[in-house]
């Protein structure tokens, strides 16, 4: 019998944490087939921080070290610059890197820092209850704003990646959805 899909080596069995309907589980496996497709699982390591991220140290087989929050950019940089020899990645949520990390980010950028950052957008603080993040579309309802994010009130919705790509450190931007298996091909 042909097998049609098989768990990821580097994705550890065990089953996620994260609430229904929440992409983290989905792009944590599509980081494990990438890590076990190019067979890089012992030259890896991944910088987490907080928030729902950091799960991700549950996830997958490969070294870990913990950022602090909104740190895993400067967290990054150094292990690569100690460790050239490593592929390096940070994973992080809005409320992590489009927020209280947005200057590490930036900065990362900027230097052309050769390490890989993971933006996992929901559009919320979700760890937190759900409350409106730097992300937050116009309209979106969160516990912070019950009626909808107004940009009078709260200004428009940060586009990070869109930011990041005019930087000429910047190897590689893409905003992707896992909405749809024909967006998670395309991811």
């Amino acid at each position: 019998m042909q097998t049609i899909f098989e768990r990821p080596k580097t994705l550890i069995n065990q089953p996620f944490r994260y609430c229904p309907g929440c992409n983290h589980g989905l792009a944590q496996r599509l980081i494990a087939e990438v890590i076990d497709e190019l067979d890089i699982a012992d030259k890896t390591i991944g910088v987490g921080p907080v928030g729902c991220s950091v799960y991700i140290y549950e996830c997958l087989d490969i070294d870990f070290v913990m950022g602090a929050h909104g740190r895993a950019p400067a967290t990054a940089t150094g292990i690569k610059r100690a460790l050239p020899d490593r592929i390096v990645f940070s994973y992080q949520g809005d409320g992590d890197i489009a927020a209280i990390g947005t200057a590490e980010i930036v900065h990362c950028s900027v230097r052309g820092e050769c390490i890989s950052a993971f933006f996992i957008n929901n559009s919320t603080f979700g760890m937190t209850g759900g409350q409106m993040a730097p992300t937050t579309i116009l309209g979106q309802r969160t516990t912070t704003s019950p009626r909808g994010r107004k940009q009078a009130e709260a200004g428009f919705p940060f586009k990070l990646g869109e930011m990041l790509a005019v930087n000429e450190g910047s190897a590689y931007i893409a905003r992707v959805a896992l909405t749809k298996p024909q967006l998670i091909k395309k991811a």
